[in-house]
C-alpha cells in the first residue's frame, strides 16, 4: 500500500524541506520506492539543492502540459539507495511564481484534481512512499497537497507564532479534512532531550530535534542522513520514519 505524506508547517523557517528530503532518503535507503514532490510552488528550494536538468516541472503537470512521470528524476543510484528515489521539482523562475499567484480558485480546484490523478498514477507504478514538500501556511497549493495526502507531518519550531498557528491548522484544516497528523519539534531550544513532550493539541509528537547550529551552517546541498548517518539529526530522521510506519 502506498503512503502519501504532506510535510507542512504553519510558517517558513522551520526546516521543513530539510526534513522532507532527509526523510525521503531514509525511506529509499530502506528499500522503499520513494517520490518527493516540491509543492512549495511559491518558494521552491529543492531544485537549488540538486541543480537538475529539468524538461518538465511539477508546475507543467499541474497546468496539464505533461504527465507526472515526465517531471520525475530518479537519483537513487547517485544516492546509493536500495529503492528508487524520484524527485519532482517546482519551477523557481520569478515569472512562474508570479503567474501562480494570479491563479484563481477554479484553477486551484483543477490543480487538486490533477494532483489526485497524478497520485493515482504513481500508486499504479508501485511507488511505496509519496512525499509532498508543501508551502508553509494556508496557500491553495499547500492545502491541495494536504488534501491529497494520507498523513500530515507538521514541522514545528520553538516560537510563539508557530505554537499559535499550528493549533489553528490542526483545528481549522487537518481535523475538518479528517487527516491523520503528527508533529516534529525541530530546532528545539534548551535541555529538550530530558523534557520530551509526547503529544500536543491531541496530536502525537514523532521526535524532538534540538537546535544544532552546525547543521544550519553546512552546505545547502548536503543531505545529512546520507553523509553522516550517525549524526543526531540523522538518527532523529530514522526515528521519525519508524514512528510514521508504526502510526500508519
Amino acid at each position: 500500500m502506498t503512503l502519501t505524506l504532506a510535510i507542512h508547517s504553519s510558517k517558513g523557517g522551520t526546516g521543513k524541506t530539510s526534513i522532507a528530503i532527509n526523510l525521503a532518503v531514509a525511506f529509499a535507503s530502506a528499500g522503499k520506492d520513494t517520490c518527493l514532490i516540491d509543492m512549495d510552488l511559491r518558494g521552491p528550494s529543492l531544485c537549488s539543492m540538486f541543480e537538475p536538468k529539468v524538461h518538465f516541472w511539477i508546475n507543467d503537470f499541474l497546468s496539464g502540459r505533461c504527465n507526472i512521470k515526465d517531471t520525475l528524476k530518479d537519483i537513487g543510484k547517485d544516492m546509493n539507495t536500495k529503492g528508487h528515489l524520484c524527485l519532482s521539482f517546482a519551477n523557481p523562475e520569478i515569472a512562474e511564481i508570479r503567474n501562480l499567484a494570479s491563479k484563481d480558485r477554479s484553477w486551484q480546484a483543477g490543480a487538486l484534481k490533477t494532483l489526485m490523478n497524478g497520485k493515482k498514477e504513481l500508486i499504479r507504478s508501485d511507488m511505496d512512499i509519496i512525499i509532498f514538500d508543501t508551502s508553509p501556511g494556508v496557500e491553495y497549493e499547500s492545502i491541495n497537497a494536504v488534501a491529497a495526502s494520507d498523513m500530515v507531518i507538521i514541522v514545528h519550531n520553538d516560537t510563539n507564532a508557530c505554537y499559535s498557528c499550528t493549533e489553528q491548522l490542526i483545528k481549522g484544516i487537518y481535523n475538518p479534512l479528517d487527516k491523520k497528523c503528527a508533529i516534529i519539534d525541530n530546532m528545539k531550544h534548551g535541555n529538550c532531550l530530558n523534557n520530551i513532550e509526547r503529544s500536543r493539541y491531541g496530536v502525537p509528537i514523532l521526535a524532538t530535534i534540538p537546535c544544532m547550529c552546525e547543521v544550519a551552517t553546512r552546505s545547502n546541498n548536503e543531505i545529512l542522513i546520507h553523509t553522516e548517518p550517525e549524526h543526531l539529526f540523522s538518527k532523529s530522521i530514522i526515528t521519525i520514519k519508524e514512528e510514521i510506519e508504526r502510526l500508519y
